[in-house]
């Protein structure tokens, strides 16, 4: 078989094998799901921190119940992200301590530096906003330049289309994924249903799926109803962490088969 044969049988091996991975649901499937938003409210955070599942936490920084949520949240073996606040195409407020374009380099890394300060436990970093700072190179660069040096993963909320952290963060062999589906943009039962049956889907399809709630009643009261049921349908609800490392193991793995196939053709 020539070389060209080969590097097309080699595309062809692992175009085929993810759409086989796409046609053919896992036996188990892994999801993982972060509630963002906590520390202005204490009776919602400790509401959502109870909640009887590998659930992970994304706390605000400087906001009056940070410490108190994030302490919680550790000693019920929850994990814990420092939720950061960046600038946004709708100029929405972002609360204290916000990342923007407008802040010099050195201004940037302290910012940050006080936010993952104020959160004990914390094991990863995502957006809170960012529509507009996660488009920029350098400051997303800056951003997991700091990432790394801290050994933190990253999840990219996913607020704009134009993103560029994730690009950012895998450049830097940061451990990283991206939000697959908002649970709450409406947080009305059937609107979250649907959202809810949309992950599963989607981890059913590809073995893993990420979802981002918010401490609303209704997204509580949801899945206090939905979780303990999910072991029956092969669903199994797990950190952050956890979930990029599977997800990670699965395109080891991919490499892998792709490298045997070229090792081994077919002739």
């Amino acid at each position: 078989m020539s070389s060209l044969l080969r590097l097309i049988f080699l595309f062809t091996a692992l175009v085929s094998g993810n759409s086989a991975a796409a046609e053919q649901p896992h036996d188990t499937a892994y999801i993982a799901i972060i509630i963002d938003d906590l520390g202005n409210h204490l009776g919602r955070g400790q509401k959502a921190i109870q909640l009887p599942a590998k659930l992970t936490y994304a706390i605000l920084p400087h906001a009056k119940y940070t410490h108190q949520l994030a302490e919680l949240a550790h000693l019920g073996g929850k994990e814990v992200m420092l939720h950061m606040p960046m600038a946004n195409l709708g100029h929405k407020p972002m609360g204290p301590g916000g990342l923007t374009q407008h802040l010099t380099e050195t201004e940037f890394y302290q910012t940050l530096e006080q936010a993952i300060e104020q959160i004990p436990h914390l094991k990863g970093i995502n957006n809170h906003m960012g529509s507009q700072l996660t488009q920029q190179t350098q400051q997303m660069n800056w951003l997991m330049s700091q990432i790394k040096q801290r050994q933190l993963y990253f999840i990219d909320s996913r607020t704009t289309a134009d993103t560029v952290a994730l690009a950012a963060a895998s450049a830097r062999q940061i451990r990283s994924s991206s939000r697959d589906v908002f649970l709450d943009n409406d947080p009305t039962f059937d609107s979250i249903d649907q959202s809810f049956k949309i992950l599963l889907a989607k981890a059913r399809r590809d073995g893993t799926g990420i979802a981002i709630g918010h401490p609303h009643q209704a997204t509580l009261d949801y899945l206090a109803m939905v979780i303990p049921g999910l072991a029956a349908q092969a669903i199994e609800l797990i950190t952050v962490s956890a979930l990029i490392q599977r997800q990670q193991a699965h395109d080891l793995q991919v490499v892998l088969d792709a490298s045997s196939y070229a090792a081994n053709p077919i002739e």
